[in-house]
């Protein structure tokens, strides 16, 4: 069987698709779903600050799409700062701080 561009086509669509409306019919609260940063003691405060970075960059997309899809995108960066964001820095903060 050969495969076409139009195959191929549907079904990157289809996982599109897909994926778009798993996020549209999550809650809010489902959001933390898509937090995947954990301390690591092993690693260094440099190394655990750079994992951070990079999962705060992940999830800040998906809370982002989410907010598109559910409020529009008028101040949908300041929401996403704001509701998303902040709170995983300032845990992060309090971590580093030693108040956790």
């Amino acid at each position: 069987m050969a495969v076409t561009e139009e195959a191929l086509r549907g079904v990157l669509d289809g996982l599109v698709e897909s994926g778009n409306a798993e996020l549209r019919d999550m809650s809010q609260a489902g959001l933390e779903s898509y937090w995947f940063f954990r301390w690591d003691d092993k690693h260094s405060l440099e190394q655990n600050i750079y994992e951070f970075h990079d999962m705060l960059e992940l999830y800040g997309s998906w809370c982002r799409r989410w907010e598109e899809m559910h409020r529009g995108s008028c101040c949908v960066v300041e929401r996403v700062r704001d509701t998303y964001l902040m709170p995983k820095i300032r845990e992060l903060a309090a971590r580093i701080r030693g108040t956790v």
